[in-house]
Parts: structure tokens; sequence; C-alpha cells
């Protein structure tokens, strides 16, 4: 289990079912998650390129930092860049240009999906988001690694089974 839980939102203000809301509150006045508000204004990283913190601005506009051990990004309703147009990025009209094969933008390790990207053929839907995310999965996973990497399926891998925990079909 997590030590600390934050959740960082751009606003204190969330869109959900309201169950959802409300289990968000129960834990926030459990001191299970804390919420931050701000916006990310950049990364700070270690030697070998792995994250230790978050640059924000806070809602007043002061900076903050904001170190941690793992950075998990979902999906929002808002394609608006807000700082990250700052970040000098390759732009088209207000989005971000990527590599179709990668999703990468014009800065190595940062990658670009949804509605904040742009290329020929670009299709607004949330099933493209979740194709452009797997790509973009993929090849920050082959950075690392330094190699391409094999593209495995929970139905026949028995390394992937053994990792979930799961029997073979025989």
């Amino acid at each position: 289990a997590a030590a600390q839980v934050l959740l960082l939102h751009r606003r204190d203000a969330f869109q959900a079912a309201p169950a959802l809301l409300a289990q968000l509150q129960a834990l926030r006045e459990a001191g299970r998650i804390q919420v931050v508000i701000g916006q990310i204004t950049g990364v700070e990283t270690a030697p070998g390129g792995t994250l230790q913190a978050l640059a924000l601005l806070d809602p007043q506009g002061q900076p903050q930092r904001q170190p941690l051990d793992l950075l998990l990004a979902y999906l929002g309703i808002s394609p608006r860049l807000g700082p990250i147009a700052d970040w000098g990025l390759a732009m088209d009209r207000k989005q971000l240009t990527v590599d179709t094969a990668t999703f990468a933008t014009s800065v190595p390790g940062i990658y670009a999906v949804g509605d904040i990207n742009t290329y020929p053929g670009k299709r607004k839907l949330i099933l493209c988001g979740f194709h452009e995310a797997t790509l973009a999965a993929f090849a920050e996973a082959e950075r690392q690694a330094g190699h391409k990497l094999p593209l495995e399926y929970t139905t026949s891998s028995e390394r992937l089974q053994a990792r979930l925990g799961v029997a073979a079909a025989r």
C-alpha cells in the first residue's frame, strides 16, 4: 500500500457520478487521499531520467514542488494545454504534434495522446486516445529498455499468466 496518495487536479471541482464523488469525499475526510490543486509547469528528474518531482503552480499562481515516487496520469475532459503550451514542444494550432508510430512529442520522453495532439487524419474519439496511449506506453517502455519489446497476450503468454497468478488454459 502507498504511504501517501495525492490526487493532482487543475481545480477543486470534479465531474463524476454522485456515488464516486461521495467516495472521494469520504477518502479525503479519512485522510486516505490528499487533493492537490494546481497546474503542472515542469518535471524534475534524477540523473538517468527518473522522475522525482513535479513543478506546479498553485491556484494563487505560486510555484510549488511536489515530490513523487510514481505518477499515474488519467484521462481528462479538457483538451486545453494550459502550462504545457510553454514547455517548448512543437505545436500546430494549439495542439501538440506527434510521431504517430510512438506519439512522442518533439521532446524525448514526453508523449501526447488524446485531444491535445494533432496529426494527419486525427479523429477526436476516446477510442483513438486509448490506442494512442497504448502505442505511447510501448514506445516509452522500449526507450527505457533500450530495445524492442515483444508483444505478449494474456491468453497465450505463460510469463504474463504467471505474473497475474492465473493458470494457463489447457
